[in-house]
């Protein structure tokens, strides 16, 4: 193959001539096609566009030195073999040539030396072999870069170099691996500085090395330096493999396995023959098997037995079929205990798309399931309470579930009284018999629980020792639900272990005091309807009773006046329609008898007193007074209720009765006793009674109006004997 060599000197051919060079001794190198040029601007054109394999020239040119067009040559062709022939002393331009990167230099004198056309000749077959090496490298599928550690400088780069960084083969000669490798490197390897350091006598093994490329763009390779001599220098061969997909794939996959390993869902894998290849942190925390204890056995060691042959069967035919199978299955721990899990599997394939195994997620939801199974069996329950006739039955309901439906062992009902103004435990759980011995009244501001019942608002403590309210500091209850019941009282939870109820627990709670509200207020609406029901009933008694002799006296007495003209029968109809009026307004009154009594204020007693005497028929009866107190009443009802109180002294003590109003001893209210013929004590606790009556001219409701009175205050009555026989009637108001 001819060898091409540019020869420049700016004069003709002589006897010295470079062009005769070769011709003068064809023996020592054959095969030579020289190309001339007389100036640096023509050799640097030739350059351009041929391709030499050698270059010979004089120090002295025209215009330029040798020196000049060697370092011109070297920008683009750092490779070629450069030879310069120097007229003169040698050491004139020793430094610059050698600093330029020339190959050699010679004397002019010694331009037929055979050992100079040697020296030239092997550079040339050299340099003709580099590229032959150079094709080589350009074939290989992996970067090559070519290091001179004497000059730091990368001095050859193949063409997958080239395709991985995106640098021209040039351009590579102008940069460092340094600016080859990207700023952030694994911490784990050596840096690349470090090794080139140390790759003296051996070769690195394979190591990561992220690079950057002409753009910024990083991407991974796997990196092996292979020291070398190369023309008498020492040289390393880099060879850097790109790994960047293996390294994504390798991410990707590390990252799944810490996703699997640390799921917080039960995970395994088992091979075609359902054999567990492997188990995460969760399967041995859920299941209690350890992974050398799962790995190599089927999941038939979560088998409870509670799924038949038909089930397995219809999970392995979907599997197989190459689909997903999802459904909740019941497994056992390794302990017996049975657990629900909500169950994905699904096939995973190789690279031909044949399934080699199964990956199976376990989300486990025994918790969910039991409290469905909460939600069901209590649903079922409040059908119990909706049936309840009392208030304590449906109570004893909501105890009786409360322990065996949601777990909650120590409660109690609290239901409000009206009389005592407190809530009063109706019904608590065994449990709670045995860790309090005594189960306390709340009444107005006393602990959580009576706040919670006046302001309606539910309150949940991990640890209810630590509330400002707490009833008992030192109570053996730690965590409390409490729940209002409207205007009907409290529930109480309680565990002795502290944060023992989350959300659910409390959600529940909520569910069984919504339910037991709504049935309080259906008995309680019952009740009052009961009540205006048999309110009814009486007034249509005394309607077609009561009204009916009056009624028929008017008749009888209309009838006679009709027939004899004597007017002196319209008095006595006259009195029967004033006794039917007085019959009529008490009952109206009675049958609004459930409002309360609300327009309460502070009255004197003895004002209140006078005034009812003044409205009272007394005929010869006297009144005496000895009760300067202020009470807290309703005025109206007050009068009406010693109004009646008169009236009954005056109707059973005859005309001259003394009636006496006064305090109590004990300075807890008052009394309003008569000087008549007093009351049976076997007749005292019927007097109250609706109707009843021992005189024919008496509607029977007026010491019932009484009664309703005290009772609408919250007061309390009782009816005795006074000193002079009488009938005496004590108001508690304390």
């Amino acid at each position: 193959m001819t060898k091409q060599v540019l020869v420049v000197e700016g004069q003709v051919v002589t006897d010295d001539s470079l062009h005769t060079l070769f011709s003068r001794h064809p023996q020592e190198i054959d095969d030579i096609e020289t190309i001339s040029a007389t100036s640096l601007a023509e050799a640097t054109t030739i350059l351009e566009t041929a391709s030499v394999d050698c270059i010979l020239s004089r120090q002295n040119l025209p215009k330029e030195t040798g020196v000049d067009l060697l370092e011109t040559v070297r920008q683009e062709n750092p490779d070629v073999p450069f030879f310069l022939f120097v007229e003169g002393d040698l050491g004139t331009i020793a430094g610059d040539a050698i600093a330029a990167d020339v190959t050699d230099y010679f004397p002019l004198a010694e331009i037929y030396s055979k050992s100079t056309i040697a020296r030239i000749g092997d550079e040339i077959t050299a340099h003709r072999g580099d590229e032959s090496v150079v094709e080589l490298l350009d074939s290989a599928p992996h970067a090559i870069l070519v290091y001179d550690q004497a000059r730091t400088a990368i001095t050859a780069v193949n063409t997958t170099a080239c395709e991985y960084w995106g640098y021209t083969k040039t351009e590579f000669q102008q940069h460092s691996l340094e600016s080859l490798t990207a700023e952030t490197q694994p911490p784990s390897e050596t840096p690349v500085n470090t090794l080139l350091e140390e790759a003296h006598n051996e070769s690195s093994q394979g190591v990561d090395w992220r690079c950057k490329t002409k753009d910024g763009t990083q991407f991974w390779t796997e990196l092996n330096i292979q020291p070398i001599q190369f023309k008498g220098k020492r040289h390393l061969v880099l060879h850097a493999r790109d790994t960047t997909a293996e390294k994504e794939r390798q991410e990707r996959l590390e990252s799944f396995r810490k996703a699997v390993e640390h799921a917080g869902h039960s995970i395994y894998i088992t091979d075609t023959d359902a054999e567990i290849t492997y188990v995460n942190e969760s399967f041995e925390d859920v299941t209690g098997y350890t992974r050398s204890e799962a790995v190599g056995k089927t999941p038939r060691l979560l088998k409870s037995g509670e799924h038949g042959y038909a089930y397995y069967q219809q999970l392995w035919r979907t599997i197989l079929d190459g689909d997903t199978w999802q459904n909740e299955i019941i497994n056992q721990r390794k302990d017996g205990t049975r657990y629900v899990v909500n169950q994905t599997i699904a096939p995973i394939t190789d690279e031909h798309g044949t399934i080699s195994r199964f990956v199976a997620v376990n989300v486990e939801v025994t918790e969910r399931k039991r409290k469905e199974n909460q939600l069901k069996q209590l649903y079922q329950a409040a059908t119990e309470w909706i049936e309840a006739d009392t208030r304590v039955e449906a109570c004893s309901h909501v105890s009786d579930n409360l322990t065996q439906l949601l777990d909650f062992d120590l409660h109690g009902v609290y239901l409000y009284d009206e009389g005592s103004n407190a809530l009063e435990s109706v019904t608590v759980s065994d449990r709670s018999k045995d860790a309090i011995s005594t189960h306390p009244t709340f009444g107005p501001g006393d602990g959580i629980a009576w706040a919670v019942y006046e302001s309606g608002v539910p309150q949940q403590y991990d640890d209810v020792r630590t509330a400002e309210a707490v009833y008992n500091p030192e109570t053996v209850i730690r965590s409390e639900i409490i729940l209002p019941l409207g205007d009907h009282g409290i529930i109480l939870i309680g565990s002795k272990t502290p944060g023992a109820f989350d959300d659910d627990d409390e959600l529940l709670a909520k569910v069984v005091s919504s339910i037991l509200t709504a049935v309080l207020d259906r008995i309680g609406r019952e009740q009052q309807l009961e009540e205006q029901n048999s309110r009814l009933e009486e007034f249509a008694s005394v309607v077609s009773h009561d009204l009916r002799n009056p009624l028929n006296v008017a008749n009888g007495h209309l009838e006679l006046a009709q027939e004899t003209g004597d007017l002196d029968h319209l008095d006595e109809i006259a009195l029967s329609h004033q006794r039917m009026e007085e019959i009529i307004e008490d009952l109206l009154w009675l049958a609004q008898e459930g409002r309360e009594i609300q327009n309460t204020r502070p009255i004197a007693l003895e004002s209140v007193a006078e005034n009812a005497w003044s409205y009272v028929e007394t005929a010869d009866a006297s009144l005496e007074i000895a009760c300067e107190q202020t009470i807290e009443a309703d005025p109206d009802r007050l009068q009406q209720l010693f109004e009646n109180l008169f009236r009954n002294a005056i109707e059973h003590g005859g005309d001259d009765v003394t009636v006496t109003v006064g305090l109590l001893d004990d300075g807890t209210g008052f009394y309003v006793e008569d000087t008549g013929n007093g009351i049976p004590p076997d007749e005292r606790t019927d007097v109250f009674d609706s109707g009843y009556t021992t005189l024919a001219e008496s509607t029977g409701y007026g010491l019932s109006i009484v009664e309703t009175i005290v009772d609408g205050h919250g007061w309390c009555i009782d009816l005795t004997a006074s000193e002079e026989g009488g009938a005496r009637f004590e108001i508690e108001i304390e």
